[in-house]
């Protein structure tokens, strides 16, 4: 009986070593995963790194944002001016021909 619960205390304690070195490996682990993550011992972390990216991507959309809207509203000055253009033109030359005609019909009424 002695010898059995010998080979018991002893199959015991093995498992009892084995279980500790698998704690000490996941809370390795663990460890491992907050520096990956947080950062430390000199390290920036993955979290902190995607925080920073994403706030230097907003300032460039940002920007991109703000050179469309100016183009925006650069080429709407652009067509509003190029419209009142083409209108005086229009205005103007129907002016012109409205005189031409004028006098083309002054002078149908001399040869006649």
């Amino acid at each position: 009986m002695s010898d059995q619960l010998n080979e018991f205390i002893s199959d015991q304690h093995a498992t009892n070593l084995h279980l500790t070195e698998c704690l000490a490996r996941i809370e390795q682990s663990q460890k491992d995963t907050n520096v990956r993550l947080f950062g430390g011992d000199g390290q920036k972390g993955t979290l902190p790194y995607m925080i920073e990216k994403a706030e230097e991507t907003a300032k460039t959309i940002d920007g991109r944002i703000k050179v469309l809207e100016n183009w925006r509203g650069t080429s709407r000055a652009w067509i509003a001016g190029a419209v009142a253009i083409l209108g005086l033109e229009g205005s103007a030359l129907g002016l012109y021909i409205s005189r031409i005609s004028s006098h083309i019909q002054m002078i149908q009424k001399i040869t006649k």
